[in-house]
């Protein structure tokens, strides 16, 4: 359904109202796929595990804090060095990587622990709250990312471009496609349940 409104009196925005159903998982896809292709393109693995949970929350949930560019970038960034201090600091650079051995030793969980309590902390007083930040602390504290220069900016790369994406994705969501529900045209999911 197409509206022509500004915003008069029935206080509808132009555009086309797309389901969630339909939304959140061509715009999640579009954005993965996009950023695999510039690095296919660059030949760099920009495209890694944890930037699907954001650009899963950059679909879904537009509207939040922590889908915004600032939280994206800086949540990544903080849970990147909260694990390579842990990692480092905890000497557990040269243990067993989870992902490549599947065995998971003691001082990983020590580095996976001191990471996640580096990461909130960081998080909290930068006021940039992004769960998917939590991933990429993992990737580095369990040994799936090294704590590189050369793993910092495959992070910074990919996480950048899916800020840019992503911003793009949410202004779409919220100016030309917004939901059904936020526009009035139906009860949303949740006021169906009695």
């Amino acid at each position: 359904m197409s509206t022509n409104g500004q915003g008069g009196a029935g206080g509808r925005r132009p555009g086309v109202a797309v389901p969630d159903l339909i939304w959140a998982p061509l715009a999640v896809g579009s954005l993965l796929a996009a950023i695999g292709l510039i690095g296919v393109a660059a030949g760099q693995p920009w495209l890694f595990p944890s930037l699907g949970p954001s650009a899963f929350l950059q679909a879904e949930k537009p509207g939040d804090k922590s889908a915004r560019s600032y939280n994206t970038v800086v949540g990544h960034l903080v849970g990147l060095a909260a694990g390579v201090v842990a990692v480092l600091l905890l000497g557990a650079s040269d243990a067993p990587g989870v992902l490549a051995t599947r065995e998971l030793v003691p001082i990983r969980v020590g580095a996976a622990t001191l990471a996640t309590v580096l990461t909130m902390l960081g998080l909290g007083l930068l006021r940039a709250s992004h769960p998917p930040a939590a991933a990429t602390m993992l990737l580095v504290a369990l040994g799936g990312f090294p704590p590189t220069w050369t793993t910092a900016g495959t992070v910074a790369a990919g996480v950048l471009i899916l800020a840019v994406l992503g911003e793009g994705v949410r202004w779409l969501r919220r100016s030309i496609f917004p939901a059904p529900d936020s526009r009035g045209q139906g009860p949303a999911a949740g006021d169906l349940v009695g």
